[in-house]
């Protein structure tokens, strides 16, 4: 039967996004990093002006809610500093939101000591995520004749910008980072390699499961653009294959359990054929599928060269599907092209260069190969393939 694996999920139905599963709420932080480390800088105005830096720890307790801790030198006497940041013009989270200029305003709140126990109260105003962001803040003193400290500043968390790195499948993208469904149950493992498989078979898990979102919300939106009904079939069928890549790197993982993404995520942008429709389905093909799936289909496929057992017949599944996927990305692009040249040449002019970094440098032990865990000298031979491959 035809897209079995999304009709046994109720992922099709009556309609071409007749989703029946329930509405369940988005995986929190989902559109910066969950917890950051953030160097903090700034000018503080007291009886003069003088600089400051710091060093802080933020975590996002809810997609608008952050908690933060912050040792802050200069201006001064040393200074503890903690509280809350919201973020109160931010829009709901209906599954596919458009971020706008006010959903980064946030307001802050808390208290702050200092080396001399001397409390304050703590307000500020920023705009920016955790990752990034600049602010005006007051440190007010609770009792005592220390002046009130106002301090301009910025925050920048370099270990959360992001990495280059092999997306499997073609997950959802939402500020530049996979939308990850949530992990709502996570199999025990006994020892550090069974960890690191779990680990990373889980995060494949979730970018799998993520990715059928997006072949849904493309097969509806080629469809809205009045695209062949082979590519409409195709992207259908892509979605379908992910459902199966989900479940196959669940089981790798030992069994974890993920929690869906709402229906509305794979809701289309748009509704008709206009020329932001084409160029977005241009330059979403050669990034995501034309450039990410082939560097996944060939990472996929030098992993299973070194696998052993289940994992080197799954991993050769998995290549041999996201390769489709990358065909598919290219039929989207020539009919794109086709049909449009001109919005088609400048969506993909206006793409920045990739620079050519090689992954983060980290510890691998080589003995994870044979279950399927690709090394850091895999990852980046998949880029160079892909790279190679979209140059010619």
């Amino acid at each position: 039967m035809r897209w079995r694996n999304l009709v046994r999920h109720g992922l099709l139905g009556g309609s071409l996004l007749g989703a029946a599963t329930a509405p369940v709420a988005a995986d929190p932080c989902q559109e910066a990093a969950p917890s950051t480390i953030t160097v903090v800088f700034g000018i503080t105005a007291t009886d003069r002006l003088r600089p400051m830096i710091g060093l802080e720890g933020r975590t996002c307790l809810d997609d608008r809610v952050e908690a933060m801790v912050r040792v802050e030198v200069g201006g001064g006497s040393p200074r503890l500093i903690g509280g809350l940041r919201v973020f109160p013009l931010a829009g709901d989270d209906d599954g596919y939101h458009d971020e706008s200029a006010r959903d980064f305003v946030g307001v802050e709140a808390g208290a702050g000591i200092d080396l001399e126990s001397r409390p304050g109260l703590h307000l500020a105003a920023t705009y920016g995520m955790n990752a990034a962001y600049f602010g005006a803040q007051l440190l007010s003193p609770l009792g005592g004749e220390q002046p009130r400290r106002v301090t301009l500043l910025g925050g920048v968390a370099p270990w959360a910008w992001k990495i280059q790195q092999v997306a499997e499948g073609r997950p959802l993208v939402r500020d530049g980072r996979p939308w990850r469904p949530a992990i709502a149950a996570l199999p025990a493992a006994g020892s550090a390699e069974a960890r690191a498989v779990r680990d990373h078979f889980a995060s494949s898990a979730q970018l799998e499961l993520s990715s059928v979102w997006t072949f849904l919300r493309l097969a509806a939106e080629l469809a809205a653009v009045g695209a062949p009904a082979a590519l409409v079939a195709a992207a259908l069928d892509a979605a379908d294959d992910e459902v199966a890549h989900a479940e196959l790197c669940a089981a790798a993982a030992g069994g974890v359990s993920l929690v869906p993404l709402p229906p509305a995520a794979a809701r289309p942008r748009f509704a008709s054929r206009s020329a932001a429709a084409l160029a977005t389905l241009a330059r979403e093909a050669w990034l995501e599928g034309c450039l990410n799936e082939t560097a996944a289909a060939e990472e996929a496929r030098l992993a299973a060269a070194e696998a052993a057992g289940p994992a080197r017949a799954m991993l050769a599944t998995i290549a041999r599907d996201e390769a489709g996927h990358a065909a598919l990305a290219w039929a989207v692009l020539r009919w794109v092209q086709a049909e449009a040249p001109a919005i088609a040449v400048a969506a993909l002019a206006a793409i920045p260069p990739a620079p050519a970094r090689a992954p983060a440098p980290r510890a691998f032990d080589p003995a994870l190969a044979r279950y399927g865990v690709p090394s850091p000298a895999i990852t980046a031979a998949a880029w160079a393939h892909a790279r190679r491959g979209v140059a010619a």
